[in-house]
């Protein structure tokens, strides 16, 4: 038993003597790493892809071909996508396509995240194999993150059409869509905003709604059509005329719903109650509404106001194109018409303040209700 015991005690202290001698190593190949002495640190560790890989990077910057290290590193490292990469694009560089795609694909078997897929989507590209291009593209946004823009622009690179940039390279995956649908958004030509806004509207999340409504306040300003449908989808009625002519919602500012314009010296109140302290400005715009019209037909605009405070001549009126209508002030509800004729889809219906020539600002409240824009005979 006694003679056990003294075997297992020693076996005991060369275990610990060889981990102490290995820990000793090991610091030895980190100082030599740290001080860069990296081919000394290669010699004690020649295991350790970060001392191989750091070397691979010195013989590139000496102009030497690392690609035997990059190799070995590859070998050591059967998960790493990092070194596969370099690998294929030096065999692009050096003009070896075939060499190059399979050490990518390789690169993309071991990682499923985002690099691995970009890097074959650009390696595509340059090839002009648009196929693998879209098949790639579309993997690397399924798992991309951050700023999506260089993706989205190289898509519009390959192609011009709205539609198969949209079935082939985007996933239906809510953020990419949502980031999808804002590139365009900053884009010069509002190509297939409202496809884009229909598939992110098709995700019924509240938080897009912001979005969808910038969406159709961008088209309404290029006088698109589409606006229409990109409208009905933030859950609206299609507009027709005057929208929430009798203010039964709260306006929303967007789109066809009317749009509280906030100033100095005026104040809205649910919309249809505006008041007017007197130090507005000479002249300003108090509410305004983009309007759905056919162009070329007539129509009589109507509506009903009463004021408190305000005087006559007030200086308050409607307008629209360069047809003007007075808003007359009285403690009474009193109605207003004017007849216009559609030159444009999307007029501007305008509520405006102009300081009478002689006259002071005016000030007190104005109440609205039962707007309509109705068809002429």
């Amino acid at each position: 038993m006694y003679y056990v015991s003294r075997i297992a005690g020693t076996a005991a202290l060369a275990a610990l003597g060889f981990a102490v001698w290995f820990s000793i190593v090991l610091a030895r190949a980190d100082f030599f790493f740290r001080s860069e002495k990296v081919q000394r640190a290669m010699e004690i560790g020649p295991r350790n892809t970060e001392y191989l890989a750091l070397r691979a990077l010195q013989l590139d910057y000496e102009g030497v071909d690392s690609g035997a290290l990059t190799r070995k590193i590859a070998a050591l490292s059967p998960y790493a996508s990092a070194p596969r990469i370099r690998l294929g694009l030096a065999a692009e560089v050096s003009g070896d396509p075939a060499s190059a795609e399979r050490w990518l694909l390789d690169a993309a078997r071991v990682d499923h995240q985002f690099e691995p897929r970009w890097t074959l989507a650009n390696f595509y590209f340059r090839a002009g194999r648009t196929d693998e291009f879209w098949r790639w593209m579309r993997a690397a946004l399924e798992v991309s993150y951050g700023d999506r823009t260089p993706a989205y622009s190289l898509c519009w690179r390959v192609s011009n059409d709205p539609e198969e940039i949209l079935r082939r390279g985007i996933p239906d995956r809510h953020e990419v869509v949502g980031s999808y649908l804002v590139y365009l958004l900053q884009r010069p030509v509002l190509a297939s905003v409202d496809e884009v806004a229909r598939r992110l509207a098709s995700y019924h999340e509240a938080a897009d709604l912001p979005l969808l409504w910038g969406a159709c306040d961008q088209l309404l300003a290029a006088g698109d059509p589409a606006a229409v449908g990109v409208w009905v989808l933030t859950g609206q009625t299609a507009p027709s005329g005057i929208f929430n002519g009798d203010f039964a919602t709260v306006p929303v500012n967007h789109g066809f719903d009317w749009r509280l314009i906030e100033s100095p010296g005026v104040t809205h109140v649910n919309g249809n109650r505006i008041s007017l302290s007197g130090q507005q400005g000479e002249s300003c715009t108090l509410l305004q509404e983009t309007l759905s019209l056919v162009p070329g037909k007539r129509y009589r605009f109507h509506w009903e106001a009463r004021t408190v405070g305000i005087k006559s001549p007030s200086g308050i009126e409607w307008r629209i194109a360069d047809q003007h209508g007075a808003l007359l002030p009285s403690e009474d509800w009193t109605t207003g018409e004017l007849t216009i004729h559609a030159e444009d889809r999307f007029p501007v219906l305008v509520l405006a303040s102009q300081r009478p020539v002689g006259e002071s600002r005016a000030e007190g409240n104005i109440e609205l209700r039962h707007i309509r824009m109705v068809e002429a005979p």
